[in-house]
């Protein structure tokens, strides 16, 4: 019998993409049109794709292991992380977004799914590797590709951006950099689950026309 888990798969999967949509309009609205009360906003951010790094592979791990290890093992191991990052949060907002998305990696952790949807995470989950290692040194090595956009020095200064930073780092000395990556990473993650979400198409070769 399948499973929930497996036989809701496709609103899990759309749930994904409307969440990566989102984050993507949060990290562009902030870099393109930031307001002085959003200083402590663009630093958790910036923190957040610090933070992507390693939890751009929970869905694989949560794939691939026993379940009993991903809830006792790898789900509180998350959980330290989300709490650290809540941290510098200074609303629930972007949080509350935030693990939705790990939420919805974590799904296979609570129920055995077929081969099909554990490669397709996998797959997934590879392909947002690929994306963020790319994506990361192309905003690095052009400043952002597009720039300062709002967030540039005047701004830092005249919002006190540096009396909210706890640490250092290209990503918290420059946020536009960070701001910039992370609309494009979660934008690319919403690119490449809705091209995974596209059935394969078979070939009639009876319909191909002979020379």
């Amino acid at each position: 019998m399948t499973n929930i888990i497996e036989k809701y798969n496709k609103p899990f999967e759309y749930t994904g993409i409307i969440m990566h949509l989102i984050m993507a309009c949060q990290f562009l609205k902030l870099w393109y049109m930031p307001s002085f009360e959003d200083a402590e906003k663009i630093y958790a951010l910036a923190v957040l794709m610090a933070f992507e790094f390693v939890l751009m592979h929970s869905g694989v791990f949560m794939a691939v292991t026993p379940k009993k290890i991903s809830l006792f093992i790898l789900a509180p191991i998350y959980g330290i992380f989300a709490w650290a990052f809540s941290q510098s949060m200074p609303d629930n907002s972007i949080l509350v977004i935030y693990g939705l998305i790990i939420l919805n990696r974590m799904r296979f952790a609570f129920s055995d799914v077929s081969k099909a949807i554990k490669n397709k995470a996998i797959l997934t989950s590879v392909l947002g590797a690929v994306a963020y290692f790319i994506l990361i040194f192309v905003c690095l090595f052009t400043n952002s590709i597009f720039g300062e956009m709002g967030v540039t020095p005047a701004f830092l200064e005249k919002s006190d951006y540096f009396n909210h930073v706890k640490s250092g780092g290209a990503f918290i000395d420059t946020p536009h950099i960070a701001l910039g990556f992370g609309f494009f990473y979660y934008s690319t993650l919403a690119i490449v689950q809705a091209l995974l979400l596209q059935p394969k198409r078979s070939v009639n070769f009876n319909k191909i026309p002979h020379a």
